[in-house]
């Protein structure tokens, strides 16, 4: 806590030190309301801390707000729009609507970390169609919550989708309580919705995989063979770099950002990958580290001059999109799903003898009691290529069972 009790005068002083422009500590500290109690100090406390943080002065309350801009003119800094567009107007706060919140989300370091925070960005977007954009995060209440997941359901939503938003909103509410913007998160009274009416049990065949992947762009091909022959999640292969891919050694590193269980894993590169990361490699452009590229295709200035072809990142629904259009050219029903690999490669793993904990070790799944496992056993690189060279990718026919 940085406030201190001043005995003589029996008020509160607000403390706080941080690196200033010149990269200097410095300390700055006001005097408190009279008459408030230890309670009401802490809370004033935290919103100031969290204020100067973040740069963020637009939902304080009066008191606080008065406190601040005492701040600014007794150090002589230049206030705020926030707080200059207070003054005058009796220091009401600006009332923080679900936009507001959803921005503040997006921009808090734990989400600008994420590997891919564009799936907050796709459950927040359901969320502002339903709820409105200027709706009052004060105002939205469990019942409202519960609603939004009966609709998203009775729209045909999976189970899945669903909680992931209701995870989102959660996660909303969660970095607005450490700023002290709100008092609680409501979601934890509304129950996760039912992921059992969206189970599937699908295995492809080896002959039918490469039918799909013959009917995909070829951009898309080898990401597609890669996660049929390593057990990747997508996301993970979208956003693999070279220089975590050792073609020598046959493994891939995934670090601890960089994978859904938050924390590190070894992804064994079988022979047959060997030769297609090779291709991709010298067909790509050098300049980009990351290894799957789709290529964007530019048209000269004049009629005479040929096209330039440049290579970029893609987003995971683009990959998603050329799947769908393949699988449904093909006349699947119910269709695959880029997803359903990693399925694939657990059947295949298991028909061919490989070890459950070694198919643990190398899809990475998050299963706590499974993590605990593997915490007191030691699997070697030899032991993990000595698996993946074991493995065969013919092991049954193709069999897509979902549950109405």
């Amino acid at each position: 806590m940085s406030v201190q009790l001043r005995k003589d005068t029996g008020t509160w002083r607000f403390r706080l030190k941080r690196t200033g422009p010149d990269g200097k500590q410095k300390l700055i500290r006001t005097g408190l309301p009279k008459g408030i109690s230890k309670r009401q100090a802490r809370q004033m406390d935290k919103l100031l801390a969290a204020a100067w943080d973040y740069n963020d002065f637009r939902y304080l309350d009066e008191e606080t707000r008065k406190v601040c801009i005492r701040l600014f003119r007794n150090y002589k800094r230049e206030l705020p729009p926030a707080l200059l567009n207070s003054v005058g107007n009796h220091g009401a706060a600006e009332e923080l609507t679900l936009k507001k919140g959803i921005e503040y989300t997006m921009d808090d370091p734990e989400v600008l970390r994420l590997t891919d925070p564009s799936r907050y960005e796709q459950s927040f977007a359901h969320i502002l169609a339903y709820f409105g954009p200027d709706f009052s995060v004060s105002q939205i209440k469990p019942r409202h919550i519960k609603e939004y997941m009966y609709k998203r359901e009775k729209e045909g939503a999976a189970g899945s989708t669903i909680n992931k938003e209701r995870q989102a909103l959660s996660k909303m509410y969660k970095v607005l309580m450490q700023a002290d913007l709100v008092n609680r998160n409501i979601v934890q009274d509304t129950a996760p919705a039912d992921e059992r009416a969206s189970q599937r049990d699908v295995y492809l065949s080896c002959e039918d995989f490469i039918k799909i992947v013959d009917q995909c762009s070829e951009w898309a091909q080898p990401i597609l063979e890669a996660l049929y022959l390593t057990g990747m999640r997508r996301e993970e292969a979208i956003e693999l770099t070279w220089d975590r891919v050792n073609l020598k050694s046959r493994i891939i590193t995934l670090t601890l950002g960089k994978t859904k269980e938050k924390r590190s894993k070894r992804v064994l590169i079988h022979r047959t990958l060997v030769q297609i990361l090779e291709e991709v490699g010298e067909a790509r452009s050098s300049s980009h580290d990351r290894v799957f590229l789709r290529p964007i295709e530019k048209q000269g200035e004049s009629p005479e001059e040929p096209p330039s072809v440049t290579w970029s990142a893609f987003h995971e629904d683009s990959l998603s999109r050329c799947w769908r259009y393949a699988v449904t050219a093909m006349g699947f029903n119910p269709r695959p799903r880029v997803h359903d690999l990693r399925h694939c490669w657990l059947t295949n793993a298991a028909r061919s003898g490989v070890h459950p904990a070694t198919a643990d070790a190398i899809t990475g799944h998050g299963d706590k009691k499974k993590a605990l496992q593997s915490l007191y056993t030691s699997i070697s690189d030899k032991d993990l290529v000595k698996a993946i060279d074991m493995m065969q990718f013919d092991t049954g026919e193709t069999e897509i069972w979902v549950k109405k």
